[in-house]
């Protein structure tokens, strides 16, 4: 079974393929690149599905360059093949967000295999030397912490997730203007839906530098909610800090949960213990989360969860991860989730082998402890019913 090209994925194709038909002419002012990856995921019996096991391929081709001194232009285009399409083993790698335009296609997709693909840079920079203007699919990344960026309210990371090499892009118009050495604002408006009224978004975030630390204020409409916050980094005597809170009020009227509105807030800390040990951790609290596991499949299933904007279920977590240069080609981390309130934990084992300068393979775990799912079917725990999971990859760069 296929699905049909969309219109807006037939203009992105076009004006792709022109693109390239183009670069000949101006192969210095060009670079071509990318890279592929495969990943093979090994899962303990799940009652839900008939196989064990799951293979992820992902191959991202990259155009980016300057047909004049003061325009940039950013193409980034994805094959990814899933097998099953649905093992949720794959999400620690790969993942994406709602767009305002549909640039995917579906070529193939049955029970067993699913091959998707999909234009996910597709952007114009305008560079002067008061403004910088952005228009397009792009990667936004709000926020200071690792592992819970309450700022960082387009397609953040989840906080399991291992390869974050590539952000999903977010189609949106950025304009940067500087206010000084290190300090700028940053106006966005973006669409992550199909309806600008209901899933559109407009806010504004400054960055300030400080001396010793940067701090950060944000407001804005984010998918009808209103949403203020802000953040603080520092250094001190060799420890970094960093601190995020944020307040929404919802445009709507309270969901299933609840909440018309809650504060999120998380603080971290990155120290580097000796020349090849460091130590990342971090605290947050979540009033969107529950407090009591039998209400996390409301949680799942409301609107911010979907559209990955919050990605914890419970309220209180902790999180750290301690990474060790074992090898100059050999790098090993161990990563912690804890859910506080439910006292589940999520391990995440990781190595990183570099073969050459363009090759490397990668290797892990996945280990959720806690309680698993109850009789009837409701989660024990936010991390205990994970199944246990190991995997390995090989990622070339080109």
């Amino acid at each position: 079974m296929t699905s049909p090209l969309s219109p807006a994925a037939e203009a992105a194709g076009l004006a792709l393929s022109l693109l390239l038909l183009a670069l000949p002419a101006a192969a210095e002012s060009w670079k071509l690149g990318g890279d592929a990856r495969y990943y093979q995921f090994f899962q303990e019996d799940d009652p839900a599905s008939q196989r064990r096991d799951a293979e992820l391929a992902i191959l991202r081709l990259k155009v980016e360059g300057r047909p004049l001194n003061e325009v940039a232009i950013e193409v980034h285009g994805i094959g990814q093949l899933t097998s099953p399409p649905s093992a949720p083993s794959t999400s620690i790698a790969t993942g994406t967000t709602t767009q305002f335009l549909d640039l995917s296609h579906v070529p193939l997709d049955r029970g067993d295999l699913q091959v998707m693909i999909e234009v996910d840079r597709l952007n114009l920079a305008w560079d002067q030397p008061d403004f910088r203007l952005v228009v397009g699919r792009q990667a936004i990344t709000w926020g200071v912490n690792f592992f819970w960026p309450v700022l960082d309210l387009f397609a953040p990371f989840p906080p399991q997730r291992i390869d974050r090499e590539y952000k999903p892009g977010v189609d949106a118009v950025r304009l940067t203007l500087p206010l000084g050495s290190l300090s700028e604002v940053e106006v966005i408006g973006a669409g992550q839906g199909s309806s600008l009224r209901e899933d559109g978004s407009v806010g504004a975030l400054v960055r300030l530098h400080l001396g010793a630390a940067d701090i950060g204020l944000m407001a804005g409409w984010f998918h009808g909610d209103r949403v203020a916050g802000g953040f603080v980094t520092a250094n001190l005597r060799g420890t970094g800090l960093r601190a995020e809170a944020a307040f929404t009020e919802s445009g709507e009227s309270p969901d299933e949960i609840g909440r018309e509105q809650f504060w999120r807030a998380s603080a971290g800390l990155d120290r580097q213990l000796t020349p090849s040990l460091s130590l990342t951790a971090e605290v947050a609290w979540s009033g969107f989360g529950a407090s009591d596991s039998r209400d996390y499949p409301f949680v799942a299933a409301s609107d911010r969860v979907q559209r990955g904007e919050v990605t914890s279920l419970g309220r209180s977590h902790a999180g750290t991860s301690l990474a060790w240069q074992a090898h100059p080609l050999l790098s090993l981390t161990g990563s912690l989730l804890l859910n506080l309130g439910d006292g589940s934990a999520l391990l995440l084992p990781h190595g990183d082998w570099s073969l050459s300068d363009n090759v490397a393979v990668v290797f892990g775990a996945i280990f959720g402890l806690g309680p698993g799912l109850r009789s009837d079917g409701t989660p024990g725990s936010e991390y205990g019913p994970a199944p246990q999971t190991l995997y390995a990859a090989i990622k070339a760069y080109f």
